[in-house]
């Protein structure tokens, strides 16, 4: 029974030409970050020449030569864009100036302290009630960061994989519309509740829509790791994630990041799963199901990327949507605590309440039918 479920959903042609379909997306996404830069080869070489550990003396090196000598060589670069992370990023935070020239010395030389005071500053911003949690997390931070030549290509590809996670939730929601309206339009539920097992094999329509979710995740996040990968090397992933979010707690890698966006893609699946499933089996009909899982999606998206939300339990209510799974990778950057947590954790609490709560809700439904 189990083979004819996944038989029925999964061995067709719109699953096929979807794993497909998100193979050339993410892949086109990925080639296109390589296609863009001339002279890889040479770039990545001149790069690696102070790659490793980011310590002070080489920020020192490398600000100097850039500000004081104006040169313009390749190998300077990453040191002076992590240098110019500690102003960019969080702007006005302590740090203000607008041009590398006007960088004093202890931006280089005591680049870990500045680093620190600014992340004291920001933490100084959140609620009370979370700033010993973020002090602690900030004291467990190891120095110095570290970063390898490519880093540039993966933060672009970590930052561009949000967009096929956040297109795989649309088209789950989409596939799992029908999960139980389709049966229940033509008729051929009543005959499935009147076999042995009828109520009891109800939920194995549920696993065909996780399958495909899975799939369609691995595809979009192996076609992006291996093709960068296949350019710069996988020792580009043991670089520090404050490479690519300066201020996040930790001492998560590149690799880590990636892992973290893929976990909590996969729980956002879960949880759309059990929604939908739930909203299918109550509407019992697939357009409306359909309409209703896109507005759900939709309305996140307009509330979470479009208008700030002021108050703290409408955050809380934010991610508890699926779709937040999708763009955790957002949240990395900052002190950000829900439920005393840090908020990509959150997220994916809220991504296994939801899977459980539906889930529970739709079981509630199926065990009341009546035969």
């Amino acid at each position: 029974m189990i083979y004819q479920e996944l038989k029925r959903r999964l061995f067709t042609r719109y699953v096929l030409f979807s794993i497909i379909g998100m193979f050339l997306l993410t892949a086109g996404l990925s080639i296109a970050l390589i296609g863009g830069e001339k002279n890889l080869h040479e770039v990545m070489k001149e790069e690696g020449i102070y790659s490793g550990e980011m310590t002070e003396d080489k920020l020192w090196l490398g600000l100097k030569n850039v500000r004081d000598q104006k040169s313009e060589e390749i190998k300077y670069q990453p040191i002076i864009t992590f240098i110019q992370g500690l102003v960019e990023v969080y702007p006005g935070v302590l740090f203000s100036e607008k041009r590398i020239q006007d960088y004093p010395d202890a931006y280089a030389k005591n680049f870990y302290g500045c680093w620190r005071k600014k992340s004291i500053a920001l933490i100084e911003k959140i609620p009370q009630k979370d700033q010993k949690k973020a002090f602690k997390e900030l004291n467990k931070v190891k120095t110095p960061f570290v970063k390898y030549s490519g880093c540039y290509l993966w933060n672009l590809g970590i930052d561009n994989l949000k967009f096929p996670y956040l297109i795989i939730i649309f088209m789950v929601a989409f596939f799992a519309a029908a999960t139980y309206s389709d049966s229940m339009e033509d008729g051929s539920m009543e005959i499935i509740y009147a076999t042995k097992l009828g109520k009891k094999m109800m939920f194995l329509r549920l696993l065909p829509i996780m399958i495909y979710g899975l799939l369609l995740t691995l595809v979009a996040t192996l076609s992006t790791v291996l093709i960068l990968g296949s350019v710069t090397g996988f020792q580009t992933l043991e670089s520090s994630l404050k490479v690519f979010a300066l201020f996040s707690i930790g001492n998560f890698t590149l690799g880590d990041g990636i892992l973290l966006m893929f976990v909590s893609e996969l729980l956002g699946v879960l949880a759309l799963t059990t929604v939908m499933g739930w909203i299918s089996y109550k509407t019992a009909n697939t357009s409306l199901a359909t309409v209703m899982g896109i507005a759900i999606n939709v309305f996140y998206i307009i509330m979470a990327l479009f208008i700030k939300v002021p108050w703290e339990f409408s955050q809380l209510i934010l991610n508890a949507f699926p779709m937040a799974s999708s763009q955790v990778i957002r949240e990395v950057s900052g002190f950000c605590f829900d439920m005393s947590i840090w908020r990509p954790y959150a997220v994916m609490v809220n991504m296994v309440v939801v899977f459980i709560g539906f889930g529970m809700l739709l079981n509630y439904a199926i065990c009341k039918k009546k035969i």
